[in-house]
Parts: C-alpha cells; sequence; structure tokens
C-alpha cells in the first residue's frame, strides 16, 4: 500500500499569514491513487472551511526509485516557496530530508512509523516530522485470515512485497506468522520492479488465491493484480477498495481518498502554527470488510453466509 508525507516549508507563522496558501504533492506516477489522494487533500482542506480556489495544489509526479529526481523536485518545490508538501511514497521522506532539515514533515503510512525509524513516538514524533497512518502492519495477517474464511478450501496464497519498502516488510512478517496459524502456504515474491512483478503474476499458476501487501512497487499495480487473479478463478484480497482495486473479491482496510481527507486536519493545524514534531501520529479508527459478489460470481465461488453477514458492504 501507499505513503504519503506532508511538509509545511518555512516559518509556521508565515504559513499563518497566508490567505492563499501553496501544496506541492509528490509522488509515484501511479493512477488512479495519485488522483485519488489529491481529490482526498483538497475535500478535507475544503470541508475545514478553505475556500476551492484559496489554496493552490502543486502536482509533482516521480518514479518511486529515483531519489535524485525526488530530491531535485523537493528544492524546487522549496524555491516555489510552498507552505505545504504533501509526499506520497515512504522512500522521498530521504531524499525530502536531504533537500531541507528544517522543513516541518507529516507522512501517511501503511506501516509503523516508530519501528521503520521515521519518528521518535506515536505520541510524541518529535523533530521536523508528524504523521497519519491507514494501516497497521498486523491487518495483512488478519486480511489472510478473512480471506480463509470467505474462500475456505484455499491452501496456497501467493504475496508480493517490496524488501525496500518498511511498510511492505513490516506486512509480509505478519503475514507469515498468519500462514503458520491458519496453516496455509505463503507464496512469497519480492517485487521491487516491473519484471520481478511479472514473474510475480505468473506464479499465480502455482496458488489458489492471492493477498496483496500494502507499501512498495506493488501498490501501483493492484487493478492488473487483481485482474490476473480473478482470470485465473482464484480470490484476491487487497488492502482497501478504490478505483484501482474495483474488482478485487475482498478488501478490507482504509481508503487512500478517506485517509487523505483526515491528513488535511494535520496540513491546516501546521498552517495555523503548530509544529509537527508536537502533533501525536493519528491512526484509523475503522476499517471495512467489503465483498464484490460480481467477482464471486466471476471466479466461481460462493460466499459463506457468515461472511455475507459480517461485511460492512456487498458490490451486488
Amino acid at each position: 500500500m501507499f505513503c504519503a508525507i506532508l511538509l509545511a516549508v518555512g516559518d509556521p507563522a508565515d504559513a499563518q499569514r497566508t490567505k492563499d496558501p501553496r501544496i506541492g504533492v509528490l509522488g509515484a506516477p501511479e493512477e488512479p491513487r495519485f488522483s485519488e489522494v489529491v481529490a482526498g487533500l483538497k475535500q478535507g482542506l475544503s470541508d475545514l472551511g478553505y475556500a476551492p480556489q484559496g489554496f493552490q495544489i502543486i502536482e509533482v509526479k516521480v518514479a518511486r526509485a529515483d531519489e535524485g529526481a525526488a530530491k531535485a523536485m523537493v528544492e524546487d518545490l522549496l524555491r516555489q516557496r510552498v507552505h505545504v508538501l504533501f509526499l506520497i511514497g515512504s522512500r522521498l521522506l530521504k531524499p525530502v530530508r536531504e533537500a531541507s532539515a528544517e522543513v516541518p514533515v507529516v507522512f501517511i503510512t501503511p506501516g509503523d512509523p516508530v519501528s521503520a525509524g521515521l519518528v521518535a513516538s506515536l505520541a510524541r514524533p518529535g523533530g521536523n516530522t508528524t504523521a497519519m497512518t491507514f494501516e497497521y502492519p498486523e491487518l495483512s495477517g488478519k486480511r489472510l485470515e478473512l480471506l480463509k474464511e470467505i474462500a475456505p478450501r484455499i491452501r496456497r496464497v501467493l504475496a508480493l512485497y517490496d524488501p525496500g519498502d518498511p511498510s511492505s516488510t513490516q506486512g509480509i512478517v505478519a503475514a507469515r506468522r498468519a500462514a503458520t496459524s491458519l496453516g496455509l502456504v505463503l507464496v512469497e515474491r519480492v517485487a521491487r520492479q516491473r519484471e520481478e512483478l511479472v514473474r510475480g503474476l505468473e506464479a499465480m499458476s502455482d496458488a489458489d488465491a492471492y493477498l496483496s501487501i500494502p507499501g512498495g512497487f506493488p501498490t501501483g499495480f493492484y487493478d492488473e493484480l487483481t485482474r490476473s487473479a480473478n482470470a485465473k478463478r482464484i480470490p484476491a484480497m487487497v488492502h482497501a477498495r478504490s478505483e484501482g482495486t474495483p474488482g478485487a473479491l475482498a478488501s478490507y482496510g482504509a481508503s487512500d481518498a478517506p485517509i487523505a481527507h483526515e491528513a488535511a486536519r494535520l496540513v491546516d493545524k501546521i498552517l495555523k502554527g503548530a509544529k509537527a514534531g508536537d502533533l501525536p501520529v493519528e491512526r484509523p479508527t475503522k476499517f471495512e470488510l467489503v465483498i464484490n459478489l460480481r467477482t464471486a460470481r466471476q471466479i466461481g465461488l460462493t460466499i459463506p453466509p457468515r461472511m455475507l453477514a459480517r461485511a460492512d458492504k456487498l458490490i451486488r
């Protein structure tokens, strides 16, 4: 799944006096996800009283692995004197800090920012950084458990993950623990680039279910991954329902756009003078289980009645 980082630039008092703040959004060129996050942020700011024409969003897309380009783009945004910078992707935190050690940061992450070394603690993240998570690493294990309940006959579950992303590595560890307790075989494949993703897709022939692990390179290819699973008639569980995962059999989690909407509150606080490092890291309190009955019919799966009753939403 996905990480977004927000920065307030310059003196907070100056930002507070700015009537028309400029917000730079920097992230991987993954659609429709990038646009969903931007839309959620815009709506959140509007709901907080910012007029739609009262703030400027500067969108910048950079490949996940290109830290050099990311640093140059951050420096360019700083020269434009943006008041808030919203970064999508945990790997971008390093080039951001290299570009400016003084910039206050708020990031959204699917992992544990404390164990990843991104903040000092949830209560007091410290320094120039705070965060909002839309995921707990242990949810990868919970999703595997739900997948087993939805499709009781599964035995071998494919999981692609990016070992270069802290959130992804945390998630795969949780999935391994759950697989052991559930008596499942986790078919793990590394996916840090396109070639490895293609090999991961080929591994679906050796599995009877697919589990998405949020974070890192596979995040931008959920639609392709779920379409491949559906074509092979195996159930796919993803971290959240979005425009990028319309065909997945099931999802459990919090979606990108609502989390970006909530993150607007942190941006607002920083623009009004709060120090990022003094703002506690926020975590989601509500997760939705969505089951797609159209996909179930497509792959020939009958959903157990107890899971139909348990779902927060059924796609018919």
